[in-house]
């Protein structure tokens, strides 16, 4: 009877130190009333919630239409970047056909003023020539005369 009373003494025991080990009903009871608060209140969170989805959406719908907006301006720069490319390279080619131009055209003015130059010098020695030509010829002439008049005297 003994081994029975104490059996029944350590089973009462351990059923007691477990039973403190399990929290008390009291937190359970608040879990639950939360709960059912929680369930009174769920209009109002579906309503916010609701409200935070559509400004979400909205918010989003900003953004893609921000986001065409950036793609639109890029193509629109990419095109005005490619025109201004196209143009610049036809200025290039103009300039240097220009600079092509300019050159012959200096070419042109050297040679022309070369010729200019040689076609003077000719001229100034064909005058000289001109020149030497008669003072030689009336050199000539006034000798033919100085000896024949010097003929006339002595005959």
């Amino acid at each position: 009877m003994r081994v029975r009373i104490r059996l029944r003494l350590t089973m009462f025991m351990t059923i007691l130190g477990l039973t403190l080990l399990v929290p008390s009903p009291q937190s359970a009871e608040a879990g639950v009333i939360d709960r059912i608060k929680d369930i009174y209140n769920t209009p109002e969170r579906i309503a916010e919630l609701q409200q935070q989805y559509m400004d979400a959406q909205a918010q989003l719908k900003q953004q893609q239409e921000q986001l065409q907006e950036s793609l639109r301006q890029a193509e629109e720069f990419a095109a005005k970047q490619e025109e201004l490319q196209r143009q610049n390279e036809q200025l290039l080619a103009q300039n240097a056909s220009l600079s092509a131009e300019l050159e012959r055209a200096q070419q042109d003015k050297r040679l022309f003023t070369r010729k200019l130059i040689l076609s003077a010098i000719i001229v100034l020695a064909f005058l000289c020539a001109y020149l030497l030509s008669i003072r030689i010829w009336r050199y000539v002439v006034w000798r033919r005369q100085r000896a024949g008049q010097g003929g006339d005297s002595r005959s």
